[in-house]
């Protein structure tokens, strides 16, 4: 379970120390420290500090710890998680904190937490708790959890594969002065692509076809030889012209010298017809961009799919006091229109091949007969 806290603002948590799901009652003469550690929990942020049983909230005999970080630690913490580990006689617990700034708002690709927790939970979720977990009470980290969730889902490759918002890919991991540089712009690496015999030969002559897309911007195109980065050559970037949509890359030349510093085994290469490996190196954003506007449905989508998550994580498999009265398969198939209602949305009407997928990717097959 995450706790959050926010950046330069006292934090007092109480804490449930559990072993094999049971509290750990806690002797009230035992030395209880804690201490935060970054995320991955491999440096120390702080060093460890002793707690006391008497802290307001604390129960030890129901192994309940009581945890206040004054506003200057929590000024100088590591946004947005670090890990509060509490070390005890015969345990160690660790929990993840996140932090958020009382001025940028915690959000992902396409949501800000405060106003996307709030529709969930107003607009998705009213409706299907009272039906299927009346009793529970969903935090707003779980929901948010399951809404990062669903967008990494819709994002990655079994949804639509496809940034979410303007993203840099770099050929190469860039440096702290080029991520700096980036003002808050995601980015990721894509490797080298490889250059070909017939790069500049017949009808695909000097063409790239990226593995990202749609294409913000390409912002250069390199050949990089083997023998260093010094022997690389930089097509003039009036050159590079690209379609947006399908992440073609054509090189088309608009004067007729081109000076590169070739070594020779790039001339082997070139003039013998072989393969270079990660020889064409393409600096470029891409990526959706203001895709609320551009494609609503894919906000309405990814709010389905966390729905549908948190309706997984609450769902208890058919018992035969459950199934009985139907509950059980009533909610399977409920369920499972759910979900059809969001494959139909990515995909389209089954054989369609149609949808968001359509929409952003072009048609991906058709049969002529």
């Amino acid at each position: 379970m995450a706790i959050t806290i926010v950046a330069g603002q006292e934090a007092k948590i109480t804490l449930t120390m559990l072993a094999d799901g049971a509290p750990i009652p806690i002797a009230l003469d035992a030395q209880v420290r804690v201490q935060l550690r970054s995320a991955d929990g491999t440096s120390a942020l702080f060093d460890p500090v002793l707690v006391t049983s008497d802290a307001p909230g604390a129960n030890w005999a129901k192994g309940i710890v009581a945890v206040t970080i004054n506003a200057d630690m929590t000024a100088t913490l590591p946004q947005p998680a670090v890990l509060l580990a509490i070390a005890g006689p015969g345990f160690i617990k660790r929990f993840q904190l996140n932090v958020e700034s009382s001025t940028a708002p915690t959000r992902s690709a396409l949501f800000i937490k405060d106003f996307a927790i709030d529709e969930l939970r107003g607009d998705r979720l009213a409706l299907m708790a009272q039906t299927f977990f009346p009793s529970v009470r969903l935090t707003d980290d779980f929901l948010w959890e399951k809404l990062l969730t669903a967008e990494a889902q819709i994002a990655g490759d079994a949804g639509l594969r496809v940034p979410l918002v303007p993203t840099r890919f770099f050929p190469d991991t860039p440096t702290d002065t080029e991520i700096s540089a980036l003002n808050g712009l995601p980015w990721a690496i894509d490797p080298g692509y490889e250059y070909e015999p017939d790069f500049f030969r017949a009808d695909r002559f000097a063409f790239i076809v990226t593995r990202q897309k749609p294409i913000v911007d390409v912002l250069r195109v390199r050949f990089v030889y083997p023998t260093g980065v010094e022997s690389s050559y930089e097509f003039p970037r009036p050159w590079i012209q690209f379609d947006r949509k399908y992440g073609h890359i054509r090189i088309v030349p608009t004067s007729a010298t081109i000076n590169a510093p070739i070594g020779a085994y790039a001339l082997q290469a070139l003039g013998a017809g072989r393969a270079i490996p990660f020889a064409i190196k393409v600096d470029y954003i891409a990526g959706l961009e203001d895709a609320r506007k551009t494609y609503p449905q894919l906000v309405d989508v990814i709010k389905r799919m966390a729905v549908l998550k948190v309706i997984e994580d609450g769902f208890v498999a058919a018992s035969g006091s459950i199934s009985a009265d139907g509950l059980s398969q009533s909610m399977s198939v409920d369920m499972q229109r759910y979900r059809d209602t969001i494959e139909m949305v990515l995909n389209g009407p089954k054989g369609s091949n149609g949808g968001l997928m359509a929409a952003i990717h072009g048609i991906r097959m058709m049969s002529m007969s």
